[in-house]
């Protein structure tokens, strides 16, 4: 099976070079690696140029105009030739059986895609807190999604692979054929692409898979992920609200459409509040006045994706892929 790495890449030439690095240190070589500039962002560009003459298989580098993640991702997928594609993200490192350990497990034909953890770093170079979550990679009844992808004590690594409901972003891989593209109607930063992409898989009946042995070391910059009231809040609380009530919609069925309707509006969570969300949030940050306006963007935002998803669930064929053996499936 031909494989092909892709990474989006904006701004960080000097992590992209490690990146690049780790993949032509890899036991079973992909076939292809691509990495996406995008905008104006030229710097990027000269630094994948400046490896290619390197790397061990073929390097190809591609421009999109837009920045962004899915549009960069989308970009990458029109022009993959892999029957496998490996995501990474541009600041981390993967280790030398990475790529062998994904594309071992597509071996078998029910798996439509694989994920694993990620171990991060703080840019003082130690690690962040040890994790040992109860559950991972799980999308609830109600709507509710648990990460818990990431940070992983080391003994976890002897851990036989189970299946999940979805995957984080810059350590997963996918069967070529079980999805159709990343959703374009979500707003920046993207978040819950990866989820979209996973329901597609589900939708045709595939596995999802998480490995605990082949983890990524990664070194994140982005302050978009800390969970503060710090920094742009349409990027940290508005977007992803609208994002996670648009995915929902767009794969749900009945009856879990009112249930998972009735948790955003009701429930929601510290970053993306509904009613308890917002009570939460006022005992954890201590701001009344400030927590009921979010709330109340955030339940605008529900309202919005949802509608936005429901659209596409009737105009969009992609969430309802047949499998091989004709059947359907929901989440």
């Amino acid at each position: 099976m031909r494989t092909s790495v892709l990474i989006p890449s904006y701004g960080r030439p000097s992590s992209l070079d490690r990146c690049l690095r780790s993949l032509n240190r890899q036991r079973v070589a992909p076939d292809e690696v691509i990495v996406v500039w995008q905008s104006d962002d030229t710097v990027t560009k000269d630094a994948a140029q400046s490896f290619a003459h390197e790397m061990q298989c073929a390097l190809r580098i591609v421009h999109c105009p837009i920045r962004g993640i899915v549009p960069a991702e989308n970009a990458a997928l029109h022009l993959a030739s892999g029957e496998i594609l490996l995501f990474i993200d541009d600041d981390a490192v993967a280790g030398p059986e990475w790529v062998a350990r994904h594309l071992a497990h597509f071996d078998d034909g029910t798996v439509g895609a694989v994920g694993a953890p990620v171990r991060n770093y703080r840019p003082d170079g130690q690690l962040y807190s040890i994790r040992r979550p109860m559950r991972v990679g799980r999308l609830m009844p109600c709507g509710r999604l648990i990460g818990e992808l990431f940070d992983h004590p080391p003994e976890w690594r002897t851990r036989s692979p189970i299946q999940v409901d979805h995957l984080a972003a810059g350590n997963m891989s996918f069967r070529r054929a079980a999805f159709v593209s990343c959703e374009s109607a979500l707003q920046p930063y993207w978040q819950s692409f990866e989820l979209d992409l996973c329901l597609q898989v589900r939708a045709c009946g595939l596995k999802i898979l998480f490995d605990f042995a082949n983890v990524i070391d990664h070194y994140p910059t982005n302050p978009i992920f800390a969970r503060d009231r710090s920094g742009d809040l349409h990027l940290k609380v508005l977007h992803p609200a609208y994002n996670h009530a648009l995915i929902l919609a767009k794969h749900s069925r009945w009856p879990l459409r009112t249930l998972r309707l009735l948790y955003l509006l009701l429930v929601g969570s510290l970053t993306s509040p509904g009613v308890v969300g917002f009570c939460i949030a006022v005992c954890r940050f201590r701001s009344f006045a400030r927590e009921f306006s979010i709330l109340c963007q955030t339940l605008h935002c529900h309202l919005a994706g949802w509608v936005k998803g429901s659209s596409l669930r009737e105009t969009n064929k992609s969430i309802s892929l047949r499998s091989p053996a004709g059947s359907r499936v929901s989440a």
